[in-house]
């Protein structure tokens, strides 16, 4: 008898936003029902308690009638939402068992009761990179934004636009940060029949392959990954052997080194987009120094900005 694998808790945010149902959509098309236990989680906002003090006051007593009905009706579209998910869900194969819905009333704000139940026991969080008002997410910091700064103990993937699920770029560098994206995306995907492709960035003079071509490029990685004398080859091949333990493909697995110096993140956003790349993995500190970070910022910060149509795992 088949040994069962333990459940991956992914939290997903719903807000009844667009960008959130394609959130739904893009988790059941990347995480695999047979060992991903969604939760559906939307903090409620405590309106009632607001409204029961301003009947209070004869002069807002005439419009609470109103205030009550349109908060009625947003518990009843969130509600919907919720059970429109669950459907969804289901239709891609996951079990009604696999799938649990949380509503919650607003304790600390909405972006801090979404930061304390990722401590719930998750593996990753899934949020849609725009909520209900475009208007407030462009004048303020997003509560996505806000999630990438505060959840820092497991990944958090911002969905922009209407990813493609099944392919997904790990932008690596060798370092710990690198290797720690892939670990993650080999446990929280594993073999499901996505493409995944190794994107590794390198100075220019450490170029080790002959001729002008900025690119060394190994589309099937089935066997064992060797780059003469550069360090990152052993990187390389564990981040490989890794994969391969997950149940990776060795014919879904592709390699392209690219030697650049500079606008790191604008060659990760564009290989993506290039090759179709739905999904975008990258590391808080990798492929960055310090004198970078302070003058520049990060470059998990830069592929957020610039990848506003694709999804973005920051590990």
């Amino acid at each position: 008898m088949q040994e069962s694998v333990p459940a991956q808790k992914v939290l997903v945010a719903v807000d009844g936003s667009e960008q959130s149902l394609r959130a739904i959509r893009y988790a059941a098309g990347v995480f695999p029902p047979d060992r991903t236990h969604i939760v559906l989680f939307h903090v409620q906002a405590q309106l009632f308690e607001l409204f029961s003090d301003l009947d209070a006051y004869p002069h807002y007593k005439s419009r609470v009638t109103g205030l009550k009905r349109w908060a009625t009706e947003q518990k009843m579209d969130i509600s919907n939402t919720m059970d429109s998910a669950r459907v969804y869900f289901r239709q891609k194969g996951f079990p009604e068992s696999a799938i649990t819905v949380k509503t919650p009333a607003r304790k600390l704000g909405i972006s801090q009761d979404i930061v304390k139940e990722s401590y719930e026991g998750y593996h990753a969080v899934v949020v849609g990179r725009i909520g209900w008002s475009r208007f407030k997410d462009w004048l303020i910091k997003s509560t996505a934004m806000k999630l990438v700064a505060k959840i820092k103990h497991i990944p958090i993937v911002v969905v922009g636009g209407k990813p493609d699920a099944q392919n997904l770029l790990v932008a690596f560098d060798g370092t710990h940060g690198a290797m720690k994206g892939v670990v993650c995306v080999g446990a929280l995907v594993g073999a499901t029949g996505h493409d995944l492709h190794l994107y590794s960035i390198i100075g220019s003079k450490k170029k080790f392959w002959p001729g002008d071509d900025p690119y060394f490029t190994i589309d099937n990685c089935v066997s064992r990954i060797v780059t003469v004398d550069l360090e990152i080859g052993e990187q390389l091949e564990e981040a490989r052997t890794r994969l391969l333990a997950e149940g990776f493909p060795t014919n879904r697995i592709s390699l392209r080194i690219h030697a650049v110096d500079r606008d790191r993140a604008t060659h990760i956003v564009q290989e993506a987009q290039k090759n179709n790349f739905g999904s975008v993995v990258v590391g808080r500190r990798g492929l960055i120094t310090f004198i970078d970070e302070y003058f520049v910022g990060r470059i998990s910060d830069q592929v957020l900005k610039l990848a506003d149509e694709l999804a973005v795992w920051v590990i």
